[in-house]
């Protein structure tokens, strides 16, 4: 049997408006949320100069382990080093001169006084770099390291590394481009004073999702 003309009209409507529900809610349902980054600046021209064999947390006591807290961040000067919003941290990226590990820390910071303060508000999974190949250094190429991971992160928290020594720097300046805390920030334990600082900017940066 044939449909009548309304039928017909009506039907044609229903798909129309079928097809246009579709488009509105599969855009929405698949579009992702900004990411941003914070942290150093990462891509393959920045070179981890004089960061072989590491900076140490003592270098009079080379078992000792300490917080590598970033308290400026390579190529984003004045407040680079926080995340500048409240979010999902997903992926960490590392330029590291050498192998190594460390432990991943978000921290918050402050200073009182002139006294850097920081305490933990929350601590990751632990990180093994490769470090740079020979062919790296001979043509001026670096390669950056990529590490999922999945941490609440808030605005103004920092990136922080636990470990003996880190290879994940750049040291060609001066001033306290990374704050040390040793022994290590201690999840749940409250703000605490710097033990040392130093001028190598903490090659990690943190990406995002909002």
């Amino acid at each position: 049997m044939k449909k009548s003309t309304t039928q017909r009209s009506i039907a044609i409507a229903g798909t129309a408006a079928a097809l246009t529900l579709a488009g509105t809610l599969i855009p929405g349902a698949a579009q992702a949320g900004p990411k941003v980054k914070f942290g150093s600046t990462l891509d393959a021209t920045v070179q981890p100069s004089n960061s072989v064999p590491g900076l140490y947390c003592d270098p009079l006591n080379l078992a000792a382990t300490c917080s590598f807290v970033m308290n400026e961040a390579y190529g984003r000067p004045d407040g680079g080093e926080k995340s500048p919003v409240t979010g999902t941290l997903k992926k960490v990226r590392v330029i590291s001169g050498t192998a190594g590990s460390f432990q991943l820390q978000l921290v918050k910071a402050r200073q009182i006084a002139g006294e850097w303060q920081a305490k933990v508000k929350a601590t990751g999974p632990e990180i093994t770099v490769v470090g740079q190949g020979d062919a790296n250094w001979d043509n001026d190429s670096y390669r950056v390291e990529k590490f999922p991971v999945n941490m609440h992160i808030k605005k103004g928290w920092r990136l922080s590394m636990v470990s003996t020594k880190t290879s994940a720097v750049r040291c060609s300046s001066g001033g306290d481009n990374t704050l040390l805390y040793q022994p290590p920030l201690q999840s749940g334990s409250d703000y605490r004073n710097a033990t040392g600082d130093d001028g190598c900017w903490p090659l990690i940066e943190g990406v995002v999702k909002q």
